[in-house]
């Protein structure tokens, strides 16, 4: 019995060892009739786990549960005899026991120690800490008498021991979760630091706490905002079920995000409390795996917020429907806090990652896209079939005499106030700086007359674009729109020298 508890890995192991208690006790004290019934917290009650015995008893018995304080009066110190207890036939009511109870066929006998039917002798199995966690359950001596005192004492002894059996296969098969646990961390881990696609990293966090930890629903949830409505960014095991409403934001469930719910830095609701707190922001989607009695899940919320080190939440983690039906323990909740800090790393790789890319393409003062991402939007127009658009370059005429007057400081203003006029009167992406005062737009799908009505919008925005203690941005302009089969330098040139033009005809006005 001990070394197949040893080989313990899963619940089929740990039903042979249940298997192997009936046997032992069958063959070495002498009963043809031998059940485990193990305490499941979950549901509060007591399953028939194992049996040995006529085919008919097996069958009726196995698979069979009942309410564990059905228990409570057979257990009686009145049966209690040497650590077991035996309930004489005669002086229990089965039938008000409200559950049903297989009694053997056994033929009456005169003898006043002889076992009848409705016998019974159970020897409860507890942990080191004294509590429940099965009985077994013997009938059908094959002496046909009554238990004596140094036989109770045997059974007792065995199955002192197959409690300790049962403890250790329990604690060995909960060891091998902790385990999963772990190894799917590492795992998650090490895909964060691989990965470029964030959202592959939030649904592998979905994956290891659904098969790690035993959640059958997960579900990861983002906004902006925490009064924006969250979005689901990945989830496994859920299909798209409504969580709610539409309007369900971090700060609506702020009122669950409490200390007194607080565990390893998840948030343990129990329902009814959800429902009061949330009222009609109460989810649709319930959970299917519950059970009963003081441990068991009864539809709990279990959110773990994606928190930063700055402390700004980026949305949660949202579980359910636990395979074991029962409330985690703190380990599960500190490894799903693990997995949740993964999520969050993986949201700050991405963040720091479109960083890097936007400040390769984007000129660091005007936000403008930058001479780089210039050169590759001009490939690409004239990449298309047909390619049709204007370039119109922007030179910012007084920008040095800003830098001499009031230094370089209101000169760096005066280039952003420009961009933005550039910015304000066209598509996102279409406005470029290519470096010091000069700046690019490409129109596409425009002509010269186009770009020119353009340049007069532009030209109104950027004489109203001053602000103190810049008090006027002065800027010329040229245009030139695609010729097929130019190349981008011929391009810039053409629209270069009209600019020339232009800033020499200011310049004339100006003297003038």
């Amino acid at each position: 019995m001990f070394e197949r508890t040893a080989l313990v890995r899963a619940e089929t192991d740990l039903q042979e060892v249940l298997e192997d208690v009936c046997r032992t006790i069958a063959e070495l004290l002498g009963y043809r009739a031998v059940v485990v019934n193990v305490y499941r917290p979950a549901f509060d009650d007591m399953l028939t786990s194992a049996a040995v015995g006529s085919e008919e008893s097996v069958s009726e018995l196995v698979g069979k549960s009942s309410p564990r304080e059905t228990w409570v009066p057979l257990l009686d110190q009145r049966f209690a005899r040497r650590g077991a207890y035996f309930v004489p036939g005669g002086e229990f009511d089965w039938d008000g026991l409200g559950v049903e109870s297989y009694v053997p066929r056994i033929a009456p006998s005169d003898d006043p120690n002889a076992w009848t039917a409705e016998d019974a002798l159970f020897v409860p199995l507890r942990d080191p800490k004294g509590l429940l966690i099965g009985v077994i359950s013997v009938d059908e001596p094959d002496t046909g008498r009554r238990p004596t005192d140094d036989e109770i004492d045997a059974l007792v002894a065995i199955a002192r021991h197959a409690a300790l059996a049962l403890r250790m296969a329990q604690d060995t098969a909960n060891d091998m979760q902790h385990q999963r646990m772990l190894e799917g961390i590492l795992e998650v881990s090490a895909r964060v630091a691989e990965a470029d696609d964030p959202e592959e990293i939030l649904q592998a966090v979905c994956d290891g706490i659904r098969d790690a930890l035993g959640f059958e629903t997960v579900v990861i949830e983002l906004a902006p905002r925490s009064d924006m409505p969250l979005v689901p960014a990945a989830s496994s095991g859920w299909h798209g079920e409504s969580r709610g409403s539409d309007a369900l934001t971090l700060d609506a469930l702020a009122p669950l995000l409490t200390d007194e719910f607080e565990i390893a830095g998840c948030y343990l609701v129990p329902t009814e409390v959800a429902d009061e707190r949330l009222k009609s922001d109460t989810p649709d989607f319930h959970s299917e795996l519950y059970g009963r009695g003081p441990d068991a899940w009864s539809r709990h919320w279990l959110i773990v917020p994606l928190t930063e080190p700055q402390g700004r939440r980026r949305g949660l983690i949202w579980v359910d429907d636990p395979r074991d039906r029962l409330l985690p323990t703190r380990a599960r909740l500190q490894a799903l806090r693990l997995f949740a800090n993964q999520a969050v790393a993986a949201l700050q790789s991405a963040d720091q990652a479109l960083k890097l890319r936007h400040e390769a393409t984007h000129d660091a003062l005007t936000g403008l896209l930058n001479r780089r991402a210039f050169r590759a939007r001009l490939a690409r127009e004239m990449a298309e079939p047909d390619a049709e658009f204007a370039l119109i370059l922007c030179d910012m005429d007084n920008l040095k005499r800003l830098n001499d007057t009031l230094g370089h400081e209101a000169g760096d203003l005066a280039l952003r106030l420009l961009a933005d006029a550039l910015r304000s009167g066209l598509r996102r992406d279409d406005a470029y700086r290519l470096g010091g005062d000069e700046f690019a737009i490409v129109l596409p799908g425009a002509a010269e007359p186009d770009a020119r009505r353009v340049v007069e919008r532009l030209q109104d925005a950027v004489a109203v674009a001053a602000r103190a203690p810049v008090e006027l941005i002065q800027a010329s302009f040229g245009v030139a729109a695609y010729e097929a089969g130019e190349s981008p330098d011929r391009l810039v040139a053409r629209a270069d020298a009209v600019l020339y033009q232009s800033k020499r005809r200011r310049r004339h006005e100006a003297i003038a």
